[in-house]
């Protein structure tokens, strides 16, 4: 499989190793071409897949795009690159971005009125084109990168509307060493954004060293 990934920073790198691991072939985009080019190497290294850096248009190639920078900056992305992106399966890994007080960039709430969720309706409207995933990793982006955590896999929720766009990433994440479940239809977006910032609040209040994940149990 072939994938492309916007953002070389913690979660595009948790993506990238873990996808490389699937055996994927990976391209990396990143705003700084030195940074994009010290990841490829990295999350490259003892794998069955390959991650190169590259230039946007090449990681938007693809037919699979994950998203893996600020949502502002997604959001940005998008409206700009709007025209490569139509029929595309595009994957968003982010958290919501939410201050002390709860409230989002858009002023609207935590997560809007909206079912998605006010900061995913808004990259859904930028490429109405695309088929949306939201790949909520239960866990923060060190935790992703190395796989497990307590030795336990780590596991992530996958919701979308288009099955067979979200069976393709739930295989990628199977192969990559991840557990994937099935989390439903992408109205679930809302829902997943809320554990991702209760798992992030939670483990700031402990002071969690080396990561977190959320895990449902039993696993099988």
């Amino acid at each position: 499989m072939r994938v492309g990934i916007i953002g070389a920073g913690a979660m595009g790198r948790a993506m990238a190793r873990r996808a490389a691991l699937a055996g994927s072939a990976v391209r990396l985009a990143d705003g700084s071409a030195g940074r994009a080019r010290r990841v490829a190497r990295e999350t490259s290294a003892g794998t069955p897949g390959s991650v190169m850096a590259a230039t946007v248009r090449a990681a938007l190639q693809p037919g699979l795009v994950i998203l893996a920078v600020d949502r502002a900056e997604s959001l940005e992305f998008l409206r700009s690159h709007h025209g490569l992106l139509a029929g595309k399966v595009l994957v968003e890994v982010t958290a919501p971005r939410t201050d002390a007080h709860g409230t989002d960039a858009y002023g609207t709430g935590a997560y809007g009125s909206e079912p998605y969720g006010t900061e995913m309706c808004d990259l859904m409207a930028a490429v109405p084109g695309a088929s949306w995933v939201r790949a909520c990793a239960a866990g923060d982006a060190e935790s992703i990168y190395r796989g497990l955590i307590d030795g336990h896999p780590v596991d992530i929720f996958v919701a979308a509307d288009d099955e067979s766009a979200k069976i393709r990433v739930i295989e990628l994440a199977n192969r990559s060493g991840l557990r994937a479940l099935d989390a439903g239809t992408l109205d679930r977006a809302r829902v997943l954004d809320e554990l991702t910032s209760l798992g992030r609040e939670i483990s700031h209040r402990l002071a969690t060293p080396e990561g977190w994940a959320i895990k449902l149990l039993p696993s099988w």
